[in-house]
């Protein structure tokens, strides 16, 4: 069907998730364009709250799903809500936004105006980084030179440069807190038996599965708060090692050469030594165990 799937994944952040659900209704679009309210959740939330949701969003015109899942993982979670979504365009939200009230109809607006698009992102407020902290990154191979494009150890981190921008551009990743695809793009997800718990690298891998079925952009007028709530993450030594371990994953996907894994093995150096004034011990011992796998022969 033709109109919007928004789709939150969500664990145990019910206030987050009420203050996006919240941003939802503010937006500008006509009641006579079909949305539906998509939440996957891996934790609990109370019935009352749930019936607040439905109520907030019927009365905008939105249809609202609730779907419970007792399988964890982000990964998982962004499969099922392509299974759960019946409009033919799909934005993934994270639980910690808050978007203005313009956002959905600039959405949808790109997408007439990119025709030829499998999907469109936009950026996080506050994400940049300073002249000499794009320096750092360039050189610790976690940022491209061009916005649109992943490091040479297949990080994401030219997105600090989003911001930037002036018009909508091309890229081959989007970020996970506000990306959104065509349906059939990304209708043939499967299982990915690295991408578990807090699913690290799980956007890139999305959007080089809809890349092979058109083009990415990112507008710069999808700007929308990214509050960065910690809560329910994993633990800091496995998000670290996971960060590792999951780009190794990505670059073995890409076929990439030994550059790819030489870069991402200077990266991580960069990592630990970033952790040691701030004596971050978990996450330090995190980057440790993923070096070891960096030339692993059962990943690389």
């Amino acid at each position: 069907m033709q109109g919007l799937s928004v789709v939150i994944c969500t664990r145990n952040r019910v206030k987050d998730l009420t203050r996006c659900i919240h941003s939802m209704t503010d937006q500008n679009m006509s009641k006579d364009y079909n949305i539906e309210v998509i939440i996957v959740d891996d934790g609990e939330i109370p019935g009352a709250v749930l019936d607040e949701y439905e109520a907030l969003l019927n009365k905008k015109g939105y249809s609202f799903v609730y779907y419970s899942k007792t399988d964890h993982g982000l990964w998982l979670s962004r499969i099922k809500a392509v299974e759960l979504a019946s409009m033919d365009t799909i934005l993934f939200l994270d639980d910690d936004v808050e978007i203005p009230a313009h956002y959905f109809s600039t959405l949808l607006q790109t997408y007439l105006d990119f025709p030829d698009c499998a999907g469109v992102g936009g950026v996080a407020i506050g994400m940049r980084n300073s002249f000499f902290g794009t320096i750092r990154c360039l050189l610790s191979f976690q940022q491209s030179l061009s916005s649109g494009k992943l490091s040479l150890s297949g990080q994401a981190g030219s997105m600090y440069n989003w911001h930037k921008a002036r018009k909508t551009f091309r890229t081959e990743f989007q970020h996970g807190c506000n990306m959104s695809f065509k349906k059939e793009a990304i209708k043939d997800l499967e299982p990915v038996p690295w991408l578990k718990s807090y699913s690290v690298g799980e956007d890139i891998y999305m959007s080089r599965v809809a890349l092979k079925k058109g083009k990415l952009y990112i507008n710069p007028d999808l700007k929308l708060l990214h509050h960065e709530s910690s809560a329910s993450r994993d633990n800091l030594e496995d998000v670290a090692y996971t960060r590792v371990v999951n780009h190794v994953h990505l670059l073995k996907d890409k076929k990439s050469g030994p550059l790819g894994y030489l870069a991402l093995l200077w990266t991580t150096f960069y990592l630990i030594l970033r952790e040691r004034p701030k004596k971050n011990y978990p996450a330090i011992n995190g980057y440790k165990k993923g070096l070891k796998q960096i030339f692993s022969k059962e990943l690389a």
